[in-house]
């Protein structure tokens, strides 16, 4: 699965439970009281103001696909 900003995070955290570890070390939670984020990736991003959106999506499939391999 290629993500986006479309993805929804529950759905990201269901397929790639391993990829909170690159949420933490970029100080982003992925999570809210109620369990995974409720939104899509892109709305999580902008709310807990992210400034590079874009990059952090990168980052996030590049990380994603070194622990696949």
């Amino acid at each position: 699965m290629q993500i986006s900003k479309e993805t929804l995070v529950e759905d990201i955290l269901d397929a790639y439970p391993q990829c909170v570890s690159y949420f933490i070390m970029n100080k982003v939670s992925p999570f809210s009281c109620a369990g995974a984020f409720p939104s899509t990736l892109g709305e999580m991003l902008k709310s807990r103001k992210v400034e590079d959106i874009e990059g952090f999506i990168h980052g996030l499939n590049e990380a994603i696909s070194k622990d696949n391999s």
